[in-house]
């Protein structure tokens, strides 16, 4: 398993940051805060791009500062900032043959990824020929991508790399950087604000605020546990489910997942079948009653049990953590976070240890990063 330990102390402006932790993942990590927390600040110094604070930073082992300091070119880190920089007096094919040719020239070990199979992924073909003065902000981020990976990374940091790009390139980006990581086994830091991104391409998140560490862990553990809940505020609450996909309806484009012997279905297509898969759902879009109802408009019905209520003071709503009924693997809790006004908390007598059947509308389900055919 990759270690990229990284500790970082010291006042930028008037920025103060205070930052400790140990990476240990093969997976894609997100690093998550909001605005201002110390995200780009953590992936600069990694990459070797600041040197007026206290900064200790080792990769597998490797010191590449602290007792001494490797630059930036020679560390074997690829980092891709939000501002793609690119060579304004090269052409797109040429920008990745800097790149291979770089490789060749520093004995970079080779893990055998190609140009023609970056170009394929990230849809370059009808571009290889223009400037970066002509490609639209989303072609910019695709091309420092392809030419970052071409660079045959050992670690790769990506600075929010879909935020100019559409939700057709989204899907195709979130599926190429899964299959790239399971592939060749390059750990990825990935920085977004997106929760549709992180729902679907984090493996661990790690939450800063204010230049600190806060927490660590599995996506579905952070997603829906207090401190991410309280970065994101109320409204945006959601919960992921995880599940393999059970059965496909091409005619109308519907998937079914199987959540540990429990069934959502969802719309269009986020795998093929038996695929492992995530759903994000928002709290405010669920529904709970102590009762079964027996109706064909809802799509969907979980079974589950209170675990914990809530009741906001300050609110006229009351957010409940629900426990999935595991039938399948015991092991794997998996919690839905529902959001409900007190009034109907108290109008349904609902109690900790109660049985509830959950409705969730197909409709409602975050499916914002799928890849339709």
């Amino acid at each position: 398993m990759a270690s990229l330990f990284v500790q970082i102390k010291g006042e930028l402006g008037s920025f103060n940051i205070d930052f400790e932790h140990n990476f240990q993942s093969d997976g894609i990590t997100v690093l998550f805060g909001p605005n201002g927390s110390g995200k780009s600040t953590l992936i600069s110094a990694i990459a070797g791009f600041i040197q007026n604070i206290e900064i200790f930073i080792s990769l597998n082992g490797t010191v590449l500062q602290g007792q001494k300091n490797i630059p930036s070119y020679k560390r074997s880190i690829g980092t891709m900032f939000q501002d793609p920089n690119l060579f304004q007096h090269l052409t797109v094919n040429q920008n990745l043959d800097f790149a291979i040719k770089r490789i060749k020239s520093e004995n970079i070990k080779n893990y055998n990824i190609t140009k023609i199979e970056i170009i394929k992924s990230l849809d370059l073909q009808n571009i290889l020929d223009r400037y970066p003065v002509n490609l639209s902000g989303g072609e910019k981020l695709r091309v420092a991508l392809a030419r970052t990976i071409l660079s045959q990374p050992s670690y790769l940091l990506l600075d929010e790399p879909m935020s100019a790009l559409d939700i057709k390139h989204k899907a195709k980006l979130i599926n190429f950087l899964r299959k790239y990581n399971r592939e060749y086994k390059i750990p990825i830091l990935y920085v977004t604000h997106s929760i549709e991104e992180i729902s679907q391409i984090s493996d661990e998140i790690v939450l800063i605020l204010n230049g600190r560490f806060i927490e660590n862990g599995p996506t579905s553990k952070i997603l829906a546990g207090d401190h991410f809940q309280n970065l994101v505020g109320k409204f945006e609450a959601s919960s992921v489910l995880e599940g393999f996909v059970s059965n496909i309806k091409k005619l109308y484009n519907l998937t079914t997942i199987n959540i540990n012997g429990q069934y959502l279905i969802v719309p269009g297509k986020p795998g093929i079948l038996d695929d492992f898969v995530r759903v994000r759902i928002r709290s405010r879009d669920v529904i709970i009653t102590p009762i079964k109802i027996n109706s064909y408009i809802a799509e969907n019905i979980l079974v589950g049990t209170i675990l914990t209520i809530d009741i906001e003071k300050l609110s006229a709503f009351s957010e409940l953590i629900v426990a999935l009924e595991n039938k399948e693997n015991k092991e794997n809790l998996q919690i839905l976070r529902v959001r409900i006004t007190t009034y109907n908390l108290k109008k349904m007598k609902l109690s900790i240890n109660k049985k509830v059947y959950i409705y969730i509308r197909s409709v409602s389900i975050d499916r914002q990063a799928y890849q339709y055919d």
